[in-house]
């Protein structure tokens, strides 16, 4: 059954009382989920104006946080560690611009020494600007506000090509009058983020290929752009925010995970696809090679700024051929 991925509460005025607004979100998700509504994850996003060490009560409850938001120029590998560390539901953002590639390289060789690599699935590189987005951990608070991703693949599977835009858009606004009753009580405003992500059975992939093609080869850029008109058609019905768009974290996906560990796919069969119709590179597991994270941000700076769109790089740097990376399983390590 499709469900909501995430639950997101974005903090960016400190007018905001904090505890009331997480109380609100326990009660949307309660007539959420009384109305046969599942929802996944329940999340805080704030501001960069926000010190993490403020809401430490909250690093190790049932709230995932993204309360760590630096320029890359501003970053010390030390702190981000202790972040990390010390707030086990914390993600943490960082801002880099084409100045700061190389910069970033080095902040990532720097962090892979001190901590293991299940640590990176808690951080993003997002280029230019923050993010508003329910996705973490490349979310912020743009202003205060309540945002929802999902889960649907099974949705889509469960039925035929043509009817796809209809059963989506039937469900999206559903969640969204149930939301908005509550939400509008102190004044927040809701906003829907309606990429297509997976969780591991629930694959992507098995969706792309629906249209007729064998993914990752001839045909699948196309399939995907398709998807994504369906999608940004979809999003134009409510408010959103966000990316909008498919989604490919390979270590979120069993099947990318095959791909991936078959040699199937590549790190630039996904950078190709970030240039026009994909939200960016993530969840990879690259070589922890400084010169290759240069050339890679690089690369990934570039598909961005052609796109012109919400972008972000999460990566896993590594040594081994296969990583383990907690309840994401195994992953295997691709150039």
């Amino acid at each position: 059954m499709p469900m909501i991925r995430a639950l997101t509460l974005h903090v960016r005025s400190r007018d905001l009382k904090f505890p009331e607004a997480l109380e609100l979100l326990r009660e949307i998700k309660h007539s959420l989920e009384a109305n046969g509504i599942t929802v996944w994850t329940l999340r805080a996003s704030l501001s960069e104006d926000f010190n993490w060490r403020d809401l430490r009560d909250l690093c190790r409850g049932d709230i995932l946080l993204a309360a760590y938001h630096k320029e890359v120029r501003e970053t010390p590998p030390s702190e981000l560690e202790s972040y990390l560390r010390t707030c086990s539901t914390g993600y943490a953002t960082l801002l880099a611009s084409s100045g700061d590639l190389d910069h970033l390289a080095d902040i990532y060789m720097d962090l892979s020494k001190r901590v293991d690599e299940e640590y990176f699935t808690r951080i993003g590189v997002s280029y230019d600007e923050y993010l508003e987005t329910p996705y973490f951990p490349l979310s912020s608070a743009l202003r205060d506000a309540v945002s929802v991703a999902y889960r649907y693949v099974d949705l889509l599977l469960q039925h035929e090509l043509s009817s796809w835009e209809r059963v989506l858009n039937s469900f999206v606004s559903r969640v969204d009058t149930i939301i908005r009753e509550k939400a509008s009580e102190v004044g927040l405003r809701v906003y829907h983020d309606v990429s297509l992500s997976p969780w591991m059975e629930e694959s992507v992939v098995e969706v792309i290929e629906k249209l007729g093609v064998v993914f990752p080869g001839v045909g699948s850029f196309s399939a995907v752009y398709a998807i994504n008109n369906l999608l940004s058609r979809v999003a134009n019905t409510v408010s959103s925010t966000g990316f909008n768009e498919l989604m490919l974290p390979v270590a979120e996906d069993n099947k990318l995970k095959e791909l991936a560990k078959s040699g199937n796919l590549r790190v630039k069969d996904l950078v190709a696809l970030s240039t026009f119709c994909v939200a960016g590179l993530d969840m990879v597991a690259i070589p922890a090679e400084r010169e290759y994270l240069r050339k890679l941000f690089e690369d990934t700076y570039t598909a961005y700024y052609v796109k012109r769109r919400p972008y972000g790089v999460r990566i896993i740097p590594t040594n081994r051929d296969t990583v383990t990376l907690g309840r994401f399983g195994t992953l295997s390590r691709i150039e």
